[in-house]
């Protein structure tokens, strides 16, 4: 859910912090008052295309900040205009294209100019399938598709073993012989490093330590132990004391025989660093031949094992492997076809919702649907995409939803999909602007209910002109353009609490004046919509 969005130097927007809550956020304020910044405001926090042009005159950068609760945490995306761009996500460095990925599940924005995540067939299909239920078969094909191509990858590795023929399976075997030779072990290079490195200080390392089993000879610890045990004779309050210099002089003795049994092996062979360079000297020449570290080889050794072992029937391991394809493909086309009835399914139920929703909204005789478009491979999310089609007039032909033109009539359909989809869609944030446009009276009336209904599954943020959409605000933000300190025109937005200046804003946005009749209609329309 967005929480706030901040705005500085950014157009007309010189600061600006606005508040949003839960459910159905409507922005209203005169024509050309600034509304359309704050929707941009939010748009580029998402990613969207920014230059120095939109930085307001006379500073150097601008500033757009959005502020999101995301898993019960905070989660800030912010973006700088100005000779350069800068985008940040949690205050470290990021892309547009980081913002514009994250930003897709986080807000949806429905308007003439913005990006609209559901003309995305990807996302039209996801939806669907979520509408109708249908996310676990989407699963199972996804699953059944994975196995398919690991058992197609291994009849293809298994083909490409057959093709090259018996020199190069000879040096196949060579190599497995060069790594078997060679006996290797995890990390066993970095362990003989450190042990050269001893070897090679061997005598100042044995020095080291008859120097600490000296010290340790003298016994200052057992003896001290002992004359605090006599003493706890005779006080048991130093009981403890004894116990832990007891302790202490057991610790030595062990240290200091363990130091004798060290310097006994640095000097019990003394050809030991020759062994250690010589065996080094072979694990870099395997290293450099078989990827760079002794894992890789390790890898390599255990690949040509089990190829090789596939070659000692090589005809049966084909013919094994092409039946598990054969399996894995049977098992895929059968997940897909279970998805593709239930697409269908789901797409009829869709369009009959929607097409009732679009008739409440006041487009009568448009036209909804959602074909089905067969791809050329089965894919793993099925053997088809989705494609949402529309027609706005009767007699006109039904076109993908992309292409209809009507910034109004788009969002209008946004909202009739997601309205009967509500329960399906996981994008936390709804943003509709133009929802309005060319509407009027009971569809007004309408757009409000449904924007309302929205409001109890989403957060709805919505730019309207209209007072009965207006009436059925959970919060009510004003956007006012007036001069500023320096006598330029500044943008600000403020939530309207009380009943009275929501009131006055309808009234004005229904007859252009304040006036007591029109501020009494403006208090109608709040019971009706309370209603």
């Amino acid at each position: 859910m967005l929480k706030e969005l901040r705005v500085r130097d950014l157009a007309l927007v010189a600061e600006s912090r606005v508040r949003f809550g839960p459910g159905l956020n409507l922005l209203t304020g005169e024509t050309g008052s600034g509304k359309s910044l704050i929707v941009d405001a939010l748009s580029l926090t998402l990613g969207a295309r920014g230059g120095a042009d939109q930085v307001r005159h006379g500073a150097d950068r601008a500033t757009v900040e959005g502020i999101f609760e995301s898993g019960g945490a905070a989660l800030v995306l912010q973006r700088e205009l100005g000779k350069r761009s800068v985008a940040r996500i949690d205050g470290r460095p990021a892309s547009p294209v980081q913002l514009r990925e994250l930003g897709r599940s986080l807000v949806a924005l429905h308007g003439q100019h913005e990006h609209h995540a559901l003309l995305d067939s990807d996302t039209q299909t996801e939806l669907l399938d979520a509408y109708g239920g249908a996310l676990e078969q989407r699963a199972a094909v996804a699953a059944s598709h994975a196995a398919w191509v690991a058992a197609a990858a291994k009849v293809r590795d298994l083909e490409q073993l057959r093709s090259r023929g018996q020199r190069e399976q000879e040096y196949m075997r060579w190599q497995l012989d060069e790594l078997r030779t060679a006996d290797i072990r995890p990390s066993e290079d970095d362990q003989l490093s450190a042990e050269r490195a001893a070897a090679r200080h061997s005598a100042r390392l044995a020095q080291l330590g008859q120097d600490a089993i000296d010290a340790l000879r003298d016994d200052a610890v057992a003896r001290a132990a002992a004359a605090v045990r006599s003493a706890a004779e005779l006080d048991p309050r130093l009981s403890d004391q004894a116990s832990r210099l007891d302790a202490l002089a057991e610790e030595s003795s062990d240290v200091a025989a363990e130091l004798r049994r060290y310097g006994e092996a640095l000097d019990s062979d003394p050809g030991r660093l020759e062994a250690i360079e010589s065996r080094l000297a072979v694990l870099d020449g395997i290293k450099r031949k078989f990827g760079g570290t002794l894992e890789s080889a390790i890898h390599e050794r255990d690949r040509l094992e089990r190829q090789l072992g596939a070659t000692k029937d090589l005809e049966g391991a084909v013919a094994a492997a092409e039946k598990e394809r054969a399996t894995a493909r049977a098992d895929l086309e059968t997940a897909a076809d279970r998805l593709t009835k239930a697409r269908r399914g789901a797409a009829s139920r869709m369009q009959k919702a929607a097409a009732a929703e679009l008739e409440g909204l006041r487009l009568e005789g448009a036209r909804f649907e959602i074909a089905l478009r067969p791809i050329a491979e089965i894919g793993p999310s099925g053997a088809e995409g989705a494609e949402m089609m529309f027609s706005a007039n009767p007699g006109e032909p039904l076109q993908p939803l992309a292409r209809v033109a009507s910034g109004g009539e788009l969002a209008r359909v946004m909202l009739a999909i997601k309205t009967v989809g509500a329960d399906a869609d996981r994008l936390p944030t709804l943003v509709f602007d133009e929802v309005d446009a060319g509407i009027g009276g009971e569809a007004a009336v309408q757009v409000g209910l449904r924007l309302k209904a929205l409001g109890s599954r989403h957060q709805v943020l919505v730019v309207t002109h209209l007072a009965q959409i207006a009436s059925f605000a959970d919060h009510h933000l004003l956007v006012e353009k007036a001069p500023g300190a320096d006598g330029r025109n500044v943008v600000t937005v403020r939530e309207l609490t009380s009943d009275e200046d929501r009131a006055r804003e309808r009234a004005r946005m229904m007859s252009g004046g304040v006036t007591a009749k029109a501020i009494a209609r403006a208090h109608e329309l709040l019971d009706e919509a309370r209603r």
